[in-house]
């Protein structure tokens, strides 16, 4: 009996010694925004405003509300594409001017050209990609639906 007992951890040792283990990030750290999300941004849930219209690049974020530089970007696996949440400088917001305010914000895939901005994820709204014809319109303002 005690044999069996030795064997047997014996061997559950040696397995789990010949078993490579798998090291997995649960969140990946950026430099910049995905190239994926560059371009202007349009608001869905309102009527095109300029307040609803975004403007995404590789270091920054301009909305209607404030004008940010991206510090980091971190990136989490999702069910429908990676959630990426960057950490962000922002002018605007800010109760003295010139004064940068540290703000955080959401992005989540919803479809090639659907995404869902926030700083949390109670108040993430919805943007459609703007196409070439409302990105030379001033401010956005476009009739395109």
């Amino acid at each position: 009996m005690t044999w069996k007992i030795i064997r047997q951890s014996s061997i559950a040792m040696v397995v789990s010694l010949l078993v490579p283990t798998v090291a997995t990030a649960d969140v990946v750290r950026h430099g910049s925004l995905p190239k994926a999300y560059w371009g202007t941004w349009l608001g869905t849930a309102e009527p095109t405003t300029e307040s609803s219209v975004i403007v995404l690049s590789a270091k920054s974020y301009v909305s209607g509300k404030a004008n940010c530089s991206v510090d980091w970007v971190s990136q989490t696996a999702g069910a429908r594409g990676s959630i990426y949440s960057a950490h962000l400088q922002c002018t605007g917001l800010a109760t003295k001017e010139n004064e940068k305010a540290a703000e955080n914000l959401i992005i989540r895939p919803n479809s090639i050209d659907r995404i869902e901005v926030g700083s949390e994820y109670a108040n993430l709204k919805p943007y459609r990609r703007c196409s070439a014809a409302c990105s030379a319109t001033p401010h956005g303002q476009t009739s395109e639906n």
